[in-house]
């Protein structure tokens, strides 16, 4: 099973070409077989950095895209040889409402409809604030009025394993619960307690990202629920390390391989 890169990673390593290839060197000796996105910030042109990812056997799974941009995303998708446009998270100011949540899947779903109309399809990464609850619709969470309420020909879904349980979701639950509009990546970043606490827009808890198998997420499970659901891709991210970040995504993709087995 292929294992990518979240390139926000490692964002404070690459400013330019010379180290976007040293980058792509790196992430290719440690056994990572693509990434998403690329390497924004390297500056590449995209011939060139076509070229280096061949040459080192990396694939790009996904692209980050603006919706407002249709033609823009999808060029850069077809180069990129993927049919999946990430977008961002949705303004913080509508996930304070049913309505917001609401109005943001007509909007998901009035953009994505030229991508869908050309073989492409917009993918939506969550953190925590889409597992707000509703008390007028009996617990129901902004996350699942997306679901509910967007085009499953047009919206594909992309599990952040961390901001789920920083939420106090489960991801192994959720990633069961959109099997049928999940995209084929999966965000495998760690959730840690720590002794401080940090908001996540839904209230404080006391966490920090990890080194994957290195805190609180039962992996095992989270591997095997990607199995069960067919994800193609599961992309390490964590968002700040401790030391080093690409010393910290060795850890991740050794435990990854010799402990979740996956290969």
């Amino acid at each position: 099973m292929p294992i990518g890169l979240a390139p926000f990673s490692i964002r404070h390593h690459v400013f330019d070409p010379v180290t976007g290839e040293a980058a792509y060197r790196k992430l290719a000796a440690m056994g990572f077989d693509g990434l998403e996105n690329g390497l924004r910030g390297a500056n590449f042109a995209p011939d060139e950095e076509k070229k280096l990812l061949n040459e080192l056997g990396l694939t790009v799974c996904d692209v980050w895209g603006d919706p407002n941009d249709p033609e823009g995303a999808m060029k850069r998708a077809e180069a990129a040889g993927t049919n999946i446009i990430c977008v961002g998270t949705m303004p913080g100011d509508m996930m304070r409402s049913v309505e917001g949540f609401q109005a943001y899947a007509r909007w998901l779903n009035d953009k994505a409809k030229p991508f869908a109309d050309a073989g492409f399809k917009l993918s939506y990464h969550n953190h925590a604030q889409e597992f707000r609850n509703f008390a007028q619709l009996g617990g129901k969470r902004g996350y699942e009025i997306l679901l509910e309420e967007t085009d499953p020909d047009r919206v594909v879904f992309c599990i952040d394993t961390f901001w789920v349980s920083a939420a106090g979701g489960d991801p192994v639950y959720w990633l069961r619960r959109i099997k049928d509009r999940t995209s084929p990546v999966v965000h495998f970043k760690e959730y840690s307690i720590d002794d401080r606490s940090y908001d996540t827009g839904i209230g404080s808890i006391p966490w920090r990202f990890a080194e994957v198998g290195q805190g609180n997420i039962n992996w095992h499970e989270v591997v095997a629920a990607c199995r069960e659901i067919g994800i193609q891709w599961y992309c390490i991210e964590q968002d700040l390390a401790r030391g080093d970040a690409f010393d910290s995504l060795k850890t991740s993709i050794n435990y990854m391989r010799n402990d979740l087995k996956i290969v």
